[in-house]
């Protein structure tokens, strides 16, 4: 009875992560399509930051309600740490896109800078799918 309910919780782990890798793809496929369209590139580059960052934080919320209240206060605080390299992350990110020479407020502008922000909110989801 033990060998299957560690079997059943193992394989509903692996599910979760696929489920939310899966909606990763999803997530970057739709926003590929929009862009193919060629219409609206910098609404598509909105929605898709908002679209992961939602992942994000769900998948954040969703961490706390399976961890143990030492594992959360842990989580808790790493996220902090990664809010504030966030922070400057995008401060950095937002210099270098204006370093390529791409003018400020343009529509290349802001696909580039809001899919540097977009990669790096992924990867987090990404690691706090793997946090154990």
């Amino acid at each position: 009875m033990i060998k299957y309910l560690l079997t059943l919780i193992i394989f509903s782990g692996f599910y979760c992560i696929g489920q939310t890798v899966s909606s990763i793809t999803k997530i970057e496929t739709s926003y590929q399509n929009c862009l193919e369209k060629g219409i609206n590139k910098k609404g598509c580059s909105y929605k898709f930051y908002k679209q992961v960052d939602s992942l994000l934080n769900a998948t954040y919320k969703n961490l706390t309600l399976k961890l143990n209240a030492q594992r959360i206060k842990e989580l808790k605080m790493d996220q902090k740490i990664w809010l504030l390299k966030r922070d400057i992350y995008f401060k950095v990110a937002y210099d270098e896109v204006k370093g390529k020479g791409i003018e400020e407020g343009t529509e290349d502008f802001i696909i580039t800078f809001n899919d540097k922000k977009s990669q790096l909110v992924i990867a987090r989801a990404i690691v706090l799918l793997n946090y154990d």
